[in-house]
């Protein structure tokens, strides 16, 4: 009797250990699958200028986001027109002036840490919009100071989904917001 409460008990953990999600699953992609969305990671940060061609249809304010994530600042943003020109006040800026600018569709709506802490925020997000949650491991970059996680919360699209690995579905990795929450 005891064997088949035991058995009964673990079954029941498990099945309720699976159902469960304790965690949002990010997706860690590596510096080369980073680069095929137009994330570029290098051993000074990690650096990001796209500009949106569908920016007026998907209301956004501006046409072209950049950010950087580097030694001296956890996270940078910029949000500029078409007809800006970016001009270079430190060595993070400079890198971001020279690098070619991406046409993506899909773009960071926001980007924060593992625990749900935003550092860009996008508060007018409907609660229940899915986003692709891709996680950028710091460490890689062999920055002495920068070991965190840096999560970039990506619009999905079809485009996005084509240049992912074909061994991962979108789909697989979906998920809301999270803010604010501690993860386990």
């Amino acid at each position: 009797m005891k064997k088949t409460i035991f058995i009964a008990l673990v079954l029941l953990v498990t099945i309720s250990s699976c159902t469960t999600k304790t965690q949002p699953n990010f997706l860690y992609l590596n510096a080369a699958q980073l680069k095929s969305l137009g994330i570029v990671m290098n051993d000074k940060g990690v650096f990001y200028k796209n500009e949106n061609p569908n920016w007026k249809q998907d209301h956004e304010t501006y046409a072209v986001m950049a950010f950087s994530c580097t030694n001296d600042n956890y996270l940078s943003t910029m949000n500029f027109n078409q007809t800006d020109t970016l001009k270079a006040k430190n060595s993070a800026d400079s890198i971001l002036v020279s690098m070619e600018l991406t046409k993506n569709d899909f773009y960071p709506l926001l980007i924060g840490n593992t625990k749900g802490i935003q550092s860009l925020d996008n508060e007018n997000l409907p609660a229940d919009m899915k986003l692709l949650p891709v996680a950028i491991l710091m460490a890689e970059t062999n920055l002495p100071n920068r070991k965190d996680t840096v999560v970039i919360w990506l619009r999905p699209t079809e485009s996005l989904k084509k240049l992912l690995p074909e061994n991962i579905r979108m789909e697989d990795y979906l998920s809301t917001k999270m803010v604010g929450k501690e993860s386990r």
